[in-house]
């Protein structure tokens, strides 16, 4: 995985743009919990997701077992020692997140504020590849 966003990355500053596709194989749902200072889990799944992001990185969609939505990239930033993407992101039904693809520790995380509470949606990547 760090050697497939390592080559993303040099493909998007050397101009060479290639379409960025995962798929995952696991999902958790979390909520922060304050008190404690950790996630507490409520839910996981183990079906599959496809995210296929465009060429230029302002746009994804997101495809599940039961639905697909779009998402357009505001804006975003990569680390290259934590092989990290940042984004902010809205949904195509008007939600916003930090969305994360984490190259170290394997997952896609979405992050969004629901009716007061801190909630992750985590996906562990099983796959990366690139369409030119």
């Amino acid at each position: 995985m760090k050697t497939i966003l390592f080559i993303f990355s040099f493909l998007l500053v050397n101009g060479v743009i290639a379409q960025l596709n995962i798929s995952t194989n696991f999902r958790q749902n979390a909520v922060w919990d304050n008190e404690g200072e950790k996630w507490d889990v409520y839910s996981t799944d183990e079906g599959g997701t496809l995210f296929v992001f465009n060429k230029e990185l302002t746009t994804f969609r997101h495809t599940t077992a039961t639905i697909s939505s779009d998402y357009y990239i505001k804006k975003w930033d990569y680390n290259e020692e934590e092989l990290k993407y940042t984004m902010t992101v809205t949904s195509d039904a008007g939600n916003e997140y930090e969305m994360i693809i984490d190259g170290v520790n394997n997952c896609v995380a979405f992050f969004y504020w629901y009716e007061e509470e801190y909630y992750l949606v985590r996906h562990t990547i099983k796959n990366t590849w690139f369409n030119e």
